[in-house]
């Protein structure tokens, strides 16, 4: 609460409340009573009422201050209790207290008018929110006061103009307007010569018009006032959220207005509802949303009801590879497509990580067929990193109303499971073969530096006797072995100074990245592990695990060989190439500490040809 609201509260605090409080806890209740007496005095009057008849008749009878409400009550509930309180005595606060109630049901007491909401877990806010009520209710009240009383005045304008700090106007049976404050000038960006010429319908948003007629309607009937909340547009095409206080004089046939600036808060219940059934990603619907319109849409109007289900395919694999950044890209491009090819009509929703589903009312399963094969089509188009986006669907068709649309649902899932199971695994394999060509392009380096590994390995092998599949893999695994690098940044890749500590860091995280990216896909998953191992050491000094000799597997050990030799003999900006004796030195003098003894001589004696 800000000063000025704070002032506008003491000074008008000298008479005692009269307080209604709906509950039908009786503990509840007496807490309630209890934080009333102690905050706003024992002077405090407080009426309890627990059910909806009882509730009709105090405020048809009684004159309160403020009305705090339970919301789920024997019979009715919150939203039934402000409705009576809006139709009975509509310038009372109405602020709803209650135990734990959904993000959705708050918002929508706000937006039917409720002056606030406070939880019981939470109570200490209810002082602090009652004043807030309390406030505003007695500005508007004055107001009206006031500007009734000047309406006849030859000054009215100036005095609207210098007591009201909401937006004012008059109109009349008609719509026009006939007089307006200098605060709803500003606020809507017309001049009041501009305004005096229009309609009030000229500042509504079409959807709004019928009920803003309902509300004159109503008002005339019964000769009172009316809230309610509307959005009004500006000069510029833009609209404001406003809350209306609408008063009918029957002997002038003219409406006051009042007008609450509140698009603040309606921004925010905007944002909210946004989180509630919208991905903040893709912009389409969530899975919350989705349970609500997959029940909603489940009438026979709607009949046939085509479900597709569909997954991309490999976007772990992209994440793992080239960072969440590309596979957000994935997310994005796919949403777009799927939208592109559906109907207006259509609900596209993400359901979570690579999972999307589409609700096509009206939809027999051919013409399902002929959208899925649109957004698998499209999206082979759509690259990342030189990838095409492959999404795997199924679809079912609810045709009777006997049909469960849970069971339609879920045999679309299994279709598209299966339809999965069949395209994942070349799809990841073409995958990790782009990879590696993205990587050779980022460094031509890379790129020799892995071939030369690979002929090593596979020498290395041949001359330990290994089996002809077994040196296929360890000669695969020798070209792959440094994939996790791929997402490691090409200025820190072809670095021509010393990696830095930080930059040393980040390479060091390439044998666990290249695990990732490998063991997604079953034709390469049992190299995966060779090379997560090849910078392990013998003396467990080694990286990502620290492993010892025995936790090494044989394969990783003839890749750590393979790979330390091409490096020491390669030249590198930052290092002098080591000669031939050299670097057969170096792997003497660690041979038992990084390099394995037994094929460390191999490779010396019957690979390089050199004596041990």
């Amino acid at each position: 609460m800000n000063k000025k609201e704070d002032m506008s509260y003491e000074n008008d605090k000298k008479y005692s409340l009269h307080i209604l409080c709906l509950e039908d806890s009786f503990l509840d209740a007496e807490l309630i009573k209890e934080y009333l007496l102690e905050n706003f005095g024992s002077e405090t009057q407080i009426d309890t009422v627990s059910n909806e008849e009882d509730y009709i008749t105090a405020i048809s009878k009684g004159t309160y201050d403020l009305i705090l409400a339970d919301f789920t009550l024997p019979g009715f509930n919150g939203f039934q209790a402000l409705e009576h309180t809006k139709s009975i005595t509509p310038s009372v606060p109405f602020i709803c207290v209650s135990g734990t109630i959904g993000e959705e049901v708050v918002t929508e007491l706000l937006k039917q008018g409720a002056t606030d909401y406070v939880f019981k877990e939470t109570l200490i806010r209810l002082k602090q929110s009652i004043e807030r009520g309390l406030t505003e209710s007695k500005i508007q009240n004055d107001l009206k006061e006031t500007h009734l009383s000047l309406i006849k005045s030859e000054e009215r304008y100036k005095a609207f103009t210098q007591t009201s700090i909401d937006g004012f106007f008059i109109f009349d049976i008609e719509g026009h307007f006939l007089e307006v404050n200098d605060v709803y000038c500003k606020i809507s960006g017309y001049s009041r010569e501009n305004l005096l010429s229009m309609n009030i319908k000229d500042l509504e948003s079409d959807e709004l018009d019928k009920q803003i007629d309902d509300q004159k309607e109503k008002i005339i009937d019964k000769e009172c006032s009316s809230q309610f909340e509307s959005r009004h547009r500006k000069s510029d095409g833009t609209f404001f959220y406003v809350r209306n206080s609408i008063t009918f004089i029957p002997n002038e046939k003219i409406f006051i207005c009042f007008l609450h600036d509140i698009t603040s808060r309606k921004n925010k219940e905007n944002e909210r509802l946004y989180m509630i059934y919208y991905d903040y990603l893709t912009g389409l619907y969530n899975r919350r949303y989705f349970e609500k319109k997959l029940i909603k849409i489940d009438n026979e109007e709607n009949f046939p009801i085509s479900i597709i289900m569909a997954d991309i395919n490999g976007l772990k694999l992209i994440n793992d590879s080239f960072g969440h950044s590309a596979g957000d890209e994935v997310l994005i491009k796919t949403a777009k497509i799927i939208k592109k090819c559906c109907r207006t009509e259509d609900t596209i929703v993400r359901l979570g990580g690579d999972e999307f589903v589409v609700l096509l009312p009206g939809t027999d399963t051919e013409e399902a067929i002929k959208i899925s094969d649109c957004i698998k089509n499209s999206l082979l188009k759509e690259k990342v990193f030189k990838i095409g986006i492959n999404i795997s669907c199924g679809i079912d068709t609810k045709k009777k109303s006997e049909q469960s649309i849970i069971e339609v649902l879920q045999n679309a899932d299994n279709y598209m499971y299966r339809h999965k199971l069949y395209e994942h695994a070349s799809t990841k394999s073409n995958t990790i073969d782009i990879i590696m060509n993205a990587l050779f392009e980022k460094s031509n380096r890379e790129s020799l530096h892995s071939k030369r590994v690979s002929a090593i390995c596979e020498k290395i092998a041949t001359e330990m006797k290994f089996e002809k599949d077994e040196i296929n893999k360890i000669k695969i695994a020798g070209l792959l072995h440094d994939i996790g690098k791929i997402g490691i940044a090409e200025k820190i890749l072809n670095k021509s100074g010393k990696l830095s500590e930080e930059e040393w860091k980040e390479m060091k995280n390439h044998p666990e990245a290249g695990w990732r990216i490998l063991s997604s896909s079953i034709e390469y998953s049992e190299i995966a592990r060779y090379i997560y191992e090849h910078h392990e050491k013998l003396d467990g000094s080694g990286y990502p695990k620290g492993l010892k000799d025995c936790e090494i597997s044989i394969e990783a050990k003839i890749i750590n060989i393979a790979d330390s030799y091409d490096a020491m003999i390669s030249v590198r900006p930052y290092k002098k190439a080591l000669s031939e004796v050299e670097a057969i030195n170096e792997i003497k003098k660690y041979s038992g500490i990084q390099f394995d003894q037994k094929i460390a001589k191999v490779f010396v004696e019957k690979v390089l040809g050199k004596d041990w």
